[in-house]
């Protein structure tokens, strides 16, 4: 069986190594992109092969609210689920405004972050 697919985007270099450490530590195939404009050239090869987007919102060249509504647009990537993660607390309510799948605000859990991408991975 193959592991599934996550995507982390995420500009800071700190959180996304944890995040990949800890989803490969539970059997994901863990991929990375720095911000918005890396992670649609790391979807052009596989965008079927993704089972979930961890999305920050805050990011450099293309934020995650651009990304997230490029990507809505494009039936390749309409149906990859997408977890907002961020520092804002409104981030929640915008998460909801873009069909986001859910939210976490930062900082959380591991636990909290665990029982997301497995529910919906």
């Amino acid at each position: 069986m193959t592991a599934q697919r996550i995507l982390v985007v995420e500009d800071d270099d700190d959180i996304r190594d944890t995040l990949r450490e800890v989803l490969a530590a539970e059997g994901y195939d863990v991929t990375e992109a720095k911000d918005g404009v890396d992670a649609f050239a790391r979807l052009q090869d596989g965008a079927d092969h993704v089972s979930l987007i961890l999305l920050d919102m805050m990011m450099p060249r293309m934020d995650g609210e651009t990304f997230l509504a490029s990507m809505k647009q494009r039936p390749d990537l309409a149906g990859v689920r997408v977890v907002v993660i961020s520092g804002n607390a409104q981030a929640r309510d915008r998460a909801r405004e873009l069909s986001a799948t859910a939210c976490l605000v930062k900082p959380f859990d591991l636990e909290d972050l665990l029982g997301v991408v497995h529910r919906f991975a």
